[in-house]
């Protein structure tokens, strides 16, 4: 099971295919919409599905629920110490969890920013915003421009923004593991937020990243995105009538990078019927030669460094993985307890409520945003023990 796009569906079927040519069994992935990769519960995955794709906070659940195959299981020392070796940023330790690695990093990504730089109003480099405080200033100078500035801003993607503005004011202390988020950072982040909203585009307010990507390339109404998760396929000559340039997300006033982790992990269910040849396949996707390879050349995103590190993967996009690669390795890894499902699906509707309402102000915002991370991050810290 993977989500609905091409990044997803195009490498895992094309490398699927010649897989499948040599080891003799047939392969079928299914796809589901973006927001169900990043909420559905993973009990109806893996009881249906040999293989998943899944988001890195769903590693709490998958090492208490015996749903997933611990990666050591089904990879040998060698495999998963190169692996380790060349993770883009957190991507591959961001699959451990109760002394276990449930998945590996098949796919990198995080929040970066974005640029039309075709339009006119981006042929001036002095334009475009490093700060989150220039941000706002190009928003609001831009607000009846025919291109403007864009935000994904749907609940699960203002959560992701609100952690990222926060980060970026005051680094990792914006959120300790087990800890509540840092109150005056918090305040901040949430009313720069909601100001910024008055001055983006209409289409920020029920956004995910693709809608926003599908409207820039489709349309000369966005220039700018200061942040988003990227996807890569968008820089690429022809995948769209026109194309994004990407970059690092914006600094805040600490001089960090803030940005949320992205990207997707490979993880083999338990209650696969045919194990070995599953594990075979994703072994071979995530193999360096592959991900190298056929992988980006399909129109994958991979997670070995080797393809970030590679000329002619960067020359396919533009030099994507080069030009974000310093946010994905100072990236953000969000909570993995099993109650942050729920948590995200929750906090993102509390903090959409505040950005682009009128009832709900930052203090009573933040109150609830506790409540709901005792409630349901209670557990949260590093666990050591094994699986």
């Amino acid at each position: 099971m993977a989500w609905d796009h091409p990044r997803a569906r195009n490498p895992l079927e094309a490398v699927s295919a010649r897989w499948s040519a040599s080891f003799g069994e047939k392969v079928h992935w299914d796809a589901r919409p973006l927001k169900a990769f990043e909420d559905q519960p993973l009990e109806q995955l893996a009881t249906s599905y040999d293989l998943v794709l899944i988001d890195h906070p769903f590693v709490g659940t998958a090492s208490r629920s015996g749903l997933i195959v611990p990666v050591d299981r089904w990879v040998d020392a060698a495999y998963l110490d190169d692996q380790a070796r060349h993770s883009v940023g957190p991507s591959f330790a961001s699959y451990r969890w109760a002394g276990g690695q449930w998945a590996l990093a098949l796919d990198a990504a995080c929040q970066v920013s974005a640029v039309r730089t075709d339009l006119p109003a981006a042929q001036s480099g002095a334009l475009l915003p490093r700060t989150w405080k220039e941000v706002a200033v190009l928003a609001r100078a831009l607000r009846d421009a025919p291109a403007r500035v864009a935000l994904p801003l749907n609940p699960n993607h203002a959560y992701c923004a609100f952690l990222s503005v926060g980060v970026a004011a005051i680094g990792s202390e914006f959120w300790p593991i087990g800890a509540r988020v840092h109150r005056e950072a918090a305040t901040d982040a949430l009313q720069y937020l909601k100001n910024l909203a008055a001055d983006v585009h209409p289409l920020s307010r029920s956004a995910d990243p693709i809608a926003v990507s599908d409207r820039m390339t489709g349309t000369d109404e966005i220039l700018y995105v200061p942040l988003m998760f990227g996807y890569s396929n968008y820089a690429r000559p022809g995948f769209r009538a026109r194309m994004i340039s990407f970059g690092n997300a914006p600094q805040g006033g600490s001089g960090h990078i803030g940005s949320v982790l992205g990207g997707v992990g490979i993880a083999l269910s338990a209650q696969s019927r045919m194990p070995d040849a599953a594990a075979d396949l994703a072994r071979t996707l995530v193999s360096p030669e592959v991900q190298t390879g056929l992988y980006v050349e399909s129109g994958g995103q991979p997670g070995h460094a080797a393809a970030w590190d590679s000329a002619a993967a960067n020359k396919l996009v533009s030099n994507f993985f080069t030009a974000t690669r310093l946010t994905i390795e100072h990236a953000y890894v969000r909570p993995r307890v099993p109650g942050h499902r729920r948590f995200q699906e929750l906090a993102g509707e509390l903090i959409h409520n505040f950005v682009w309402g009128t009832d709900v102000d930052a203090k009573t915002c933040l109150a609830e945003f506790d409540a709901l991370t005792a409630q349901l991050l209670g557990d949260w810290h590093e666990e050591t023990a094994s699986p």
